[in-house]
């Protein structure tokens, strides 16, 4: 099949050059973005992703990319993969999406099939949006990739999820399980307010565990209990399993707080309280402050922090609703001294969301001269540093790791003072009694 993809961010890119590295679709990206559209052209990959910068160069004969949807020719299918942002009151900003469906109304001859995240009722306006009579040729197909693990899930996704209209042809329909033809997951077809609700409240859910999961972490600190041991007994419940039940200092991107964001928005708009949304929500930026305080109680005035990690999660240069960017701007107010070093982050992003950090060139130069270091993103590279020479550049030794990365003994071994989440705080001189 020729596929058009509007929209070159992280669901469009992983999207179309997963289609094309199937071997079968030759797919052509829409973005009107002018750094992203060079970048592309020059074959840079504008968001870091494993695997994805190898499979646009290795299928780069079956990708093309432009700024004008005119410019894609003969195609059969067009994905919708712009971004839907939320704002502050929890709606979605849909200011893209409505200029693409603006633009798609001179072509009511295309079949369109809609991948951004829409928030609940909006599917039912689209048909009109787009100027046509019905949804005959219209479609949504909501994504379920992981930043960090992408190209993995859309090549064996859990399930894969078609929108549709009472209207949507036979035809429509035929197009999508063609483009998929090669993808072995469970089918889900359902009327487009259910796929809205499926993928807002899939990540909803998700989030809701890792919110319940982060309290008992912070009542399993306060009774001097380790989270590893509850968390463990509680996972071997059928029921629960032991998925999203790794505690932290928080969760964050543009997913996860978003959905919790529009299905109480959702709720609202309905005139319901959607309670338990709003408290995983609150839940989760009540751990990062937690986090937060629990440093800068420990710190002297003007400190020096490492911190390592800047991404919302491993894998990733996404700065979008990243806990460790909210612990590095807490520190800063408190008149501290931030030196931060992330693999993915580039130096002007990281400036341009706290124009007070300092970036460090690797791993190590973080712990010299630090009072605190500070692991914020689980990148697997900071849980093989060699703790002894860390700790060597140190003016204290204090270890702040949020996301579980050290283990304590080893932390301890090597002089540090180690504080973990839903862990004992422990000091150097308890390394003796800590159980083998």
């Amino acid at each position: 099949m020729k596929i058009t993809v509007i929209g070159a961010g992280y669901v469009g890119l992983v999207s179309g050059v997963s289609l094309a590295a199937t071997g079968e679709h030759q797919v052509t990206f829409v973005e009107r973005d002018v750094r992203r559209l060079s970048e592309l052209r020059a074959g840079q990959m504008p968001i870091e992703e494993p695997g994805l910068a190898a499979a646009f160069a290795e299928h780069r004969e079956r990708i093309g990319v432009t700024e004008a949807l005119d410019q894609a020719e003969n195609t059969e299918l067009v994905f919708v993969a712009v971004g839907t942002p939320v704002g502050e009151t929890g709606d979605s900003d849909l200011t893209q999406i409505h200029s693409v469906l603006r633009e798609l109304s001179d072509h009511s001859e295309l079949h369109v099939s809609v991948r951004s995240t829409l928030p609940p009722g909006f599917s039912q306006r689209m048909p009109d949006l787009l100027g046509r009579r019905d949804g005959a040729r219209l479609s949504t197909n909501p994504e379920f990739l992981r930043q960090g693990s992408a190209m993995e899930d859309f090549r064996h996704p859990s399930r894969i999820v078609i929108g549709r209209y009472e209207s949507t042809s036979p035809e429509h329909l035929e197009l999508m399980e063609r483009v998929y033809a090669s993808i072995e997951a469970p089918r889900i077809s359902v009327d487009v307010a259910a796929a809205e609700l499926i993928k807002n409240a899939a990540n909803g859910f998700l989030a809701l565990k890792l919110s319940f999961v982060n309290e008992v972490a912070a009542l399993s600190e306060e009774y001097g209990v380790e989270v590893d041991e509850v968390l463990a007994g509680i996972a071997l419940d059928p029921r629960i399993g032991s998925a999203y039940m790794r505690p932290g200092l928080g969760f964050g991107g543009s997913c996860l707080p978003k959905e919790l964001q529009v299905l109480d928005a959702a709720g609202r708009r309905q005139g319901l309280a959607m309670h338990i949304a709003r408290a995983a929500s609150q839940v989760n930026l009540e751990q990062q402050d937690r986090f937060a305080h629990r440093i800068t109680d420990e710190l002297p005035d003007h400190a020096r922090v490492g911190l390592l990690g800047l991404s919302f999660k491993a894998d990733t240069d996404d700065l979008r609703g990243s806990p460790a960017i909210h612990v590095a701007r807490r520190l800063v107010e408190a008149g501290h001294t931030v030196v931060a070093y992330d693999p993915a982050v580039r130096a002007t992003m990281a400036r341009a969301t706290v124009p007070a950090i300092e970036i460090a060139t690797d791993a190590l130069d973080v712990f010299r001269d630090a009072d605190a270091v500070v692991i914020a993103t689980e990148w697997p590279q900071f849980a093989d540093i060699d703790l002894d020479a860390a700790a060597g550049l140190m003016r204290h030794r204090r270890l702040f790791d949020g996301r579980g990365l050290i283990k304590p003994e080893a932390a301890l071994a090597a002089g540090f003072a180690y504080r973990g989440v839903g862990r004992r705080s422990l000091n150097p001189v308890e390394a003796a009694t800590l159980p083998s």
